[in-house]
């Protein structure tokens, strides 16, 4: 019998996040430049700032609109280059008084971030505040922006700048106010997320999970169900649906064939739901919940060599390209896609991803572009931390992504999970690359010693945090 608990690792650092950079406007040095219709001053509650203005300090921004446009760049800093570069996250406090905002409409502070390498921008991305109109006296806020989990964000740049832009029905909103501004790493994470050691307290238990124990040769579990059974025609990309290509080995372990065979590329497609192929009854559904859940797969990829297939561990919910991640979503956690080219190497890199709108809304982590490097030659374990504010994703313990971007997380539960082979021929056309962009040429052309490709999963355990 295998030990269900994860093992404890034999060494533990708590890890204490620390700011890239932070601003207080506590020195006329803050090197914000004013727009042409409008003016920036520091100020303290002595030169009229309100008390709720100043969160750090002693002083604030103040930032004060001249002319009565529906939309200004009130404020813009062009030096903070390094900083984008090196955190994930922008965060600051504001303070709007209600004699500011307009009687009637609407009204919101846009942040504004673009960059590139050349005179033109590379990308520019924006994430907005709603102001409420009807807060007495003014309101406080505080704004936090993922900007590095913005899909058109790219840190490849040798400039940029961030703006404020104010935005009203009603006309400019003047002044506004400005404290505690930050750029800081998403990935840094409270100590007790350092690792997945956490869930060796009593705050967690086991709600399901598969061992793959059995005879050699037998079926898995049928709550593994054959996917893509809505095609019809028995077949998926490049590939002939084949559920007897995932088997047990007799010793506690799945596992996934993909072959050539009879002018047939087979390959597994397991699923534990599918929506209109099985029912409720039939399925094995999961979500965030209240408190949070933890999901967990070791799998060993050391025998999975194919150009033009790849192997994924994955979720997958009843609604998923809705493009509002509280409908559901897709959460690949991990994408081996085996390719060894003359000028990179995927074979030591596995991809992650969020999917909530097909072929548009999508993130991947922000660095480095969607890969993650691994030792491909061993068992690795792959967890996903996931409450209805933040998704972490780890690789043996210890995580390799943070998303808090909640515009992706989704707190839908009727997310399956997905344990796939898929197949998809590079098109002679574009010189023969599949759609991840690599030169895999056809599944068939494998040289003898990468067909059968055989990927192994040891197990999948799937973990609730207990309801306070």
């Amino acid at each position: 019998m295998k030990k269900i608990l994860p093992i404890i690792l034999s060494s533990f650092t708590a890890c204490v996040s620390v700011n890239a950079w932070q601003d207080s406007f506590e020195s006329r040095s803050t090197a914000w430049e004013s727009s042409e219709s409008s003016v920036l001053k520091l100020v303290d509650v002595d030169s009229g700032a309100p008390h709720a203005a100043i969160t750090d300090g002693a002083k604030c921004l103040e930032l004060i609109g001249t002319k009565g446009h529906a939309w200004n760049q009130i404020a813009i800093r062009k030096d903070l280059v390094h900083e984008i570069k090196a955190a994930t996250t922008l965060s600051f406090d504001v303070y709007v008084p209600q004699s500011s905002l307009p009687e009637s409409g609407w009204a919101k502070l846009q942040v504004r971030m673009y960059g590139g390498q050349g005179g033109s921008a590379a990308f520019d991305i924006t994430s907005d505040l709603e102001l409420d109109l009807n807060a007495a006296g003014g309101k406080s806020y505080h704004f936090t922006w993922d900007y590095a989990g913005d899909p058109s964000f790219d840190d490849n740049i040798y400039w940029a700048h961030v703006g404020i832009v104010s935005i009203a029905s009603g006309g400019s909103m003047s002044p506004i106010y400005i404290d505690n501004m930050e750029f800081s790493n998403a990935n840094e994470l409270d100590a007790h997320l350092q690792t997945d050691a956490f869930l060796l307290s009593d705050e967690w238990s086991l709600i399901w999970h598969d061992e793959f124990e059995g005879k050699k040769g037998a079926a898995p579990a049928e709550h593994w169900r054959p996917g893509a059974i809505w095609r019809k025609d028995g077949t998926w990309r490049d590939s002939t649906l084949a559920p007897e290509e995932a088997y047990l080995d007799g010793r506690g372990h799945l596992t996934l064939r993909t072959r050539y065979e009879n002018g047939k590329r087979l390959a597994p497609y397991l699923v534990t739901s599918e929506k209109g192929t099985y029912s409720q009854s039939e399925s094995v559904t999961f979500g965030p919940g209240d408190e949070g859940i933890f999901i967990e797969w070791r799998a060993n990829v050391s025998q999975f060599k194919a150009h033009a297939a790849w192997f994924a561990l994955w979720l997958f919910s009843d609604n998923p390209y809705a493009g509002d991640a509280s409908l559901g979503s897709e959460i690949d956690v991990m994408e081996y896609v085996p390719y060894q080219g003359d000028d990179y190497s995927m074979m030591d890199k596995f991809n992650a991803a969020i999917h909530i709108k097909d072929g548009g809304k999508s993130v991947k982590p922000p660095r480095p572009y969607g890969l993650t490097s691994f030792d491909e030659n061993v068992w690795n374990t792959w967890g996903l931390y996931w409450t209805k504010d933040i998704q972490v994703y780890y690789l043996n313990g210890e995580p390799f992504w943070v998303n808090r971007n909640k515009d992706y997380i989704s707190t839908d539960d009727t997310h399956g999970i997905r344990l796939t082979v898929e197949i998809a021929n590079g098109d002679p056309a574009k010189g023969n690359k599949n759609h991840w962009g690599h030169a895999v040429g056809r599944f068939e052309d494998n040289p003898a010693d990468r067909l059968p490709s055989y990927a192994y999963v040891d197990y999948v355990r799937v973990y609730r945090k207990n309801s306070k």
